[in-house]
């Protein structure tokens, strides 16, 4: 307490005694200029420990999270390539099924040529039969014609 706030509060009718216990009061609760620099330097200096802990769990983290993306990777690259081997055989596959019911359509094709061909072959030797039957039956009916020799 300042000598000024002493005589200011014994010109304010205080006694001796009772501005004496205030004064030891307040310079025992008060904090002076001192006391407030050094609790103003420790608060900085658990700032800067919490900040430097933050910083080194953000590091921590980056790398955790790097690493888990780095895993991932691996593991995408490693389903793309069974997908790709997977659509591979499934394309070969197709593909031998697509030739084999090509072998079975030129087949059925052949086999259904060759059966048109003989229909129309047995067609043709029904007709040709019908007309030489026809031509033969027409025969009885017309007497031949004298043949002249010269």
């Amino acid at each position: 307490m300042s000598a000024a706030a002493i005589l200011k509060l014994q010109a304010s009718g205080f006694s001796v005694e009772q501005v004496s216990a205030l004064a030891e009061l307040v310079d025992t609760q008060a904090a002076t200029k001192a006391d407030v620099e050094a609790a103003s330097h420790k608060l900085d200096q658990k700032f800067d420990a919490a900040e430097h802990r933050l910083e080194l769990k953000i590091s921590e983290l980056k790398s955790d999270f790097e690493a888990t993306e780095h895993r991932l990777d691996q593991k995408i690259d490693g389903v793309e390539h069974r997908l790709e081997l997977k659509i591979g055989e499934m394309k070969a596959g197709l593909e031998l099924k697509i030739e084999g019911l090509d072998r079975k359509i030129t087949e059925t094709n052949a086999n259904t040529l060759k059966w048109v061909i003989g229909a129309i072959g047995f067609q043709t030797l029904v007709l040709v039969g019908t007309i030489v039957g026809a031509v033969a039956a027409l025969t009885r009916f017309i007497p031949a014609a004298p043949i002249i020799h010269q």
